[in-house]
């Protein structure tokens, strides 16, 4: 009985390392991706108080926003990209 509860903690252990390794491999493989999307909403944030240079901005912040989500793993990933839509959407309110 001992034998068989020192197994199954050793067992859970184990899964419980995997998934946070797993985790951590999502994010590194989801920083690359986040790099396009947050430099193209980034530049419209910059220039949200110039809504002639924002304006152009804003769809190709979109597009790189939706090709991240598509891509990205993580669910810290996706917190992200939701903030970073958040506050494009502000911009293009702003500049309609």
């Amino acid at each position: 009985m001992k034998r068989a509860m020192t197994l199954l903690v050793v067992t859970l252990a184990f899964v419980g390392c995997e998934e946070k390794q797993k985790s951590m491999e999502n994010l590194g493989h989801d920083q690359e991706i986040m790099k396009a999307a947050s430099a193209a909403a980034n530049e419209v944030i910059r220039n949200a108080t110039d809504c002639a240079a924002a304006k152009p901005l804003v769809p190709e912040a979109y597009r790189a926003i939706d090709e991240a989500r598509t891509n990205a793993k993580a669910a810290t990933s996706q917190t992200i990209l939701n903030t970073l839509k958040e506050q494009v959407d502000r911009v293009a309110q702003l500049c309609p």
